[in-house]
């Protein structure tokens, strides 16, 4: 039997620039899908995974997905992505900001 695990890597909160989740060690899973919501009005943000043999220096894995304004949420699955996850978002800014949530759901 398979075990699957949700966790909250950033909940409710205001970007306004580049944002990158914390690292998240998840070498026991076999697949991830990391979720991207946003509360309010939004512009389009591109949310894109990373790995990181150590939790500091960090490679981009896979292709970006774009979250339009006429959407609320978003996912990114992964496969193949060794230990230490994070996700990082684009397209916020100080004149645009977007309010946040973002979950990743593991299974291995």
């Amino acid at each position: 039997m398979q075990t699957t695990y949700t966790s909250v890597l950033a909940r409710r909160i205001w970007i306004d620039s580049q944002y990158a989740t914390l690292p998240y060690e998840a070498g026991w899973a076999t697949e991830a899908v990391l979720f991207l919501q946003v509360e309010g009005t939004h512009p389009e943000l591109e949310m894109s995974a990373e790995v990181s043999p150590d939790g500091i220096n960090w490679i981009r894995r896979g292709s970006s997905v774009a979250l339009r304004p006429s959407d609320s949420i978003a996912e990114l699955p992964l496969t193949v992505f060794g230990n230490w996850l994070r996700l990082v978002v684009d397209g916020a800014s100080t004149a645009s900001p977007a309010r946040v949530l973002i979950h990743v759901n593991l299974k291995g």
